[in-house]
């Protein structure tokens, strides 16, 4: 478990860089935009690259904390008995829907490795390496958060 709690202080210190540096961006471009009243060429697009790369990785702390797209509500309120089922179940969707994301994302990361961006001249497979990256953090969030949790629940049921 050590190295789970190192790997979240790393997707940590990523999204905060990564937060960080696009409001200094944007800042700056509207700055020099109204007040100098020359654009930064630049920030636009480097504003869309970190707000795209701090959608997915952000995803991976959504998961980890049980925030993620499932049906909560209807699977707490059912009895423990069918829970313990319906739980795991409700994982296996989610742990083989991320896995086609990482599949897919990382096919199209690859096909895009040659197209560049307009200003920063970035391969936008780098960009589309987002989707692969949080899906596959997602994923390893997915399955910690279904050991934790099922655990503590059916602990108490047998």
């Amino acid at each position: 478990m050590k190295i789970v709690k190192k790997i979240e202080e790393i997707v940590n210190y990523i999204i905060v860089t990564f937060f960080a540096s696009l409001v200094i961006i944007v800042l700056l471009q509207v700055f020099f935009r109204y007040v100098l009243g020359h654009s930064l060429v630049w920030a636009e697009e480097t504003a869309r690259i970190l707000f795209i790369w701090i959608i997915y990785i952000g995803g991976i702390v959504t998961v980890k904390k049980g925030m993620n797209i499932t049906f909560d509500v209807v699977i707490d309120s059912v009895p423990d008995k069918i829970w313990k089922y319906l739980f795991p179940f409700v994982n296996l969707v989610s742990c083989i829907f991320l896995l086609c994301i990482v599949v897919l994302g990382l096919k199209m990361s690859i096909a895009n490795m040659r197209q560049l961006t307009s200003m920063l001249r970035i391969p936008m497979g780098i960009i589309y390496l987002a989707i692969p990256v949080g899906a596959l953090g997602m994923l390893f969030s997915q399955v910690n958060y279904f050991i934790k949790n099922y655990k503590e629940r059916v602990g108490g049921i047998c």
